[in-house]
């Protein structure tokens, strides 16, 4: 591995994407910690770990519709009311009595047993009505206990778990409204150069900005939520004004200016500004431009190259150990894929190539991938890494695309 001058910066040269990740991880400073609605916490973090308030259930209730019993049966008396989810009931059951019961409801005090329907018969002696158990139906009771599914106090979810959809649901059966959490990570998008046009005709010389409205699914995928999107044209002096904004994100993603090119200044001014560079380049194809510093008001820079494919390529590959270094999340498992035709690779650098799966879950590479554009990435769920030396029939990782 060759080092910069600069302590501790990766260059060109690396060992890998995981140590690369590892790095992130390790120098950057993690942002505050605020209670959020669980609702509006998903992709954040649990900065201290998800307890219950309550028992589930609460109560004794009926898991499935059927009669509340007591005793063994038959019972000779069938109370006239019904047990409904969230109603109150005055009835309270002595051997020999039953009652129609709803899911949810809460059992009624003397209640031995829940029957469900298909396990019950009903006939009628003198007239009134009998209920008995089916003579082929098995003997079970479908009463769910109080705390069956989990007592006061139980942890749901540690500390540096992702705040996902099941856990805010989860969380929400367990009476926390609100939750501890670092994040959801919010992103500052700044597009960059001269030629490079939002809306209205093309002049000599222009491209489209075709990255910028999409870019956000892309920040999504790694649990960055965009606040909004900024052009720049190039020049030192207009990314000095900018990066002087004051801004409540935590996160600024700049497309463009990380080469080393006349139109280039960032890296210059992030050593005028005295930010400290933790990632100067990586090794991978596209992106390997990608630089990742932490300003001195604490914000962090990602710098993404340019040309779109390789903007996506690195946002992918470093995007979720960003977050995760922001927010002490416990990175979450890798997904891997075997490759059907990868040629075995020369060079020192680690390619990046949009992939699709077939039939019986192998991926195949779509072939070369243009960078301007985006186009390569149609028809393709995932984005496959393949370090030096991969070929045909390699388990390699695999960066899933949005949907």
């Amino acid at each position: 591995m060759v080092v910069s001058a600069r302590a501790g910066v990766i260059s060109a040269v690396d060992c890998g994407l995981a140590r690369v990740r590892a790095r992130i991880v390790e120098c950057l400073r993690p942002i505050a910690v605020r209670e959020f609605p669980v609702a509006d916490a998903v992709g954040a973090t649990l900065a201290i770990a998800l307890t219950t308030g309550t028992p589930l259930p609460r109560v004794d209730s009926a898991a499935m519709d059927g009669y509340a019993v007591a005793g063994p049966g038959p019972w000779w008396r069938l109370h006239p009311q019904v047990r409904y989810a969230g109603r109150a009931c005055s009835v309270v059951l002595a051997p020999g009595e039953a009652v129609r019961i709803a899911t949810g409801a809460a059992t009624p005090l003397g209640t031995t047993a829940t029957l469900r329907d298909e396990h019950t018969v009903t006939t009628t002696v003198s007239g009134k009505p009998v209920v008995m158990r089916a003579p082929d139906a098995p003997v079970r009771d479908d009463t769910r206990r109080q705390g069956e599914h989990w007592d006061s106090g139980t942890e749901l979810a540690a500390a540096g778990t992702r705040v996902s959809v099941a856990l805010a649901s989860a969380a929400l059966s367990a009476e926390a409204e609100t939750v501890t959490v670092r994040g959801p990570v919010r992103a500052d998008v700044v597009m960059t150069g001269d030629e490079i046009r939002a809306v209205g005709p093309l002049g000599v010389g222009e491209t489209r900005d075709s990255l910028g409205p999409v870019l956000p699914e892309f920040l999504r995928r790694c649990d960055i939520e965009s606040t909004g999107l900024w052009h720049l044209a190039d020049g030192q002096d207009l990314l000095r004004s900018w990066l002087a904004l004051r801004s409540h994100a935590d996160l600024v993603v700049m497309v463009g200016a990380t080469g080393r090119g006349a139109a280039d200044h960032l890296r210059a001014l992030l050593t005028e500004l005295g930010a400290h560079v933790v990632i100067d380049r990586i090794a991978i194809r596209p992106g390997g431009s990608t630089l990742v510093a932490q300003l001195p008001d604490g914000r962090v820079l990602l710098g993404l190259p340019g040309n779109p494919l390789a903007a996506v390529a690195a946002l992918l590959a470093i995007g979720p150990a960003v977050v995760d270094a922001l927010t002490r999340r416990t990175p979450g498992p890798t997904m891997w894929g075997r490759l059907s035709d990868a040629g075995v690779l020369a060079g020192e650098a680690t390619r990046i190539v949009p992939v699709q799966q077939q039939a019986g879950g192998v991926w195949r590479s779509t072939g070369p991938a243009h960078t301007p554009h985006l186009a390569g990435l149609i028809g393709c769920q995932a984005l496959a890494v393949l370090p030096p030396g991969t070929g045909r029939g390699t388990l390699v990782e695999l960066l899933p695309l949005p949907h």
